[in-house]
């Protein structure tokens, strides 16, 4: 029905997924005016393309590969946004700071889980990647490959590290 034009369809179709698609997004970018404008981004792409599903994968699927690669969009331009400002500035760095404060405290899943999605934006890409979608988004080493057409061993070598150095990061900063 959406795919023929039906607005009410698509509506409901967005309004379905929108969380999903929310999820996603919040954990590849930090800003969240970047995270609205994908996901608003996400829809106004599978409305122009719906008519292109392929019905022999998930929806989901589908709609996931195009979130995902607005997000390593959005992530390559304001990459260059960065590099381009900070060319010729002094940046300082404020690490003493953050740690400063209360290790000793009792963190909950919450801070722990802000402290993984801070790390993974220091992994490469491609860790970043496949870290977000395997166990941030709990979707299987197929269904990774699927998304990134990365092979089954990319996926599990990139999957490996990415998780050796968040542990790495959450046992140095005390949260493990």
């Amino acid at each position: 029905m959406a795919a023929e034009g039906n607005t009410m369809a698509f509506r409901m179709l967005v309004e379905r997924h929108s969380r999903y698609v929310s999820g996603i997004v919040s954990r590849f970018l930090l800003k969240e005016e970047d995270a609205h404008e994908v996901v608003q981004d996400t829809f106004i792409r599978v409305w122009k393309h719906l008519k292109n599903y392929d019905h022999r994968s998930l929806f989901t699927t589908w709609l996931y590969s195009i979130c995902f690669n607005l997000c390593l969009d959005k992530i390559r331009v304001n990459h260059r946004r960065r590099e381009i400002s900070y060319e010729g500035n002094e940046m300082g760095s404020d690490d003493g700071e953050k740690t400063s404060n209360g290790l000793s405290d009792t963190l909950d899943a919450k801070s722990i889980a802000r402290a993984v999605r801070e790390f993974a934006g220091s992994l490469s890409q491609v860790q970043r990647q496949v870290f977000i979608l395997r166990d941030l988004q709990d979707l299987s080493v197929e269904e990774v490959c699927h998304v990134t057409g990365y092979d089954g061993d990319k996926v599990k070598s990139n999957l490996y590290h990415a998780r050796k150095f968040i542990r790495e990061k959450l046992l140095k900063g005390g949260y493990l």
